[in-house]
């Protein structure tokens, strides 16, 4: 499975957890997308981690505060 595919599925099933009015549904959502990063740890051979819960690295704030 291309890498870019996975990521962009992760991306889309977090934004879809975020705007989801469901809780039903945003847990499926939350779901897939750990799923996704999970995939997507197992493809990268653990280069690329998601720490759980956290969700994607480029919306999480820099230590600093800032993005």
């Amino acid at each position: 499975m291309d890498l870019n595919y996975v990521f962009r599925r992760q991306q889309v099933e977090r934004t879809l957890a975020r705007t989801s009015t469901s809780e039903a549904a945003r847990k499926a959502h939350e779901e897939l997308a750990r799923a996704y990063e999970l995939e997507i740890e197992r493809i990268s051979a653990g280069r690329i981690i998601f720490p759980e819960g956290d969700g994607p690295v480029s919306e999480r704030p820099t230590p600093s505060g800032s993005s």
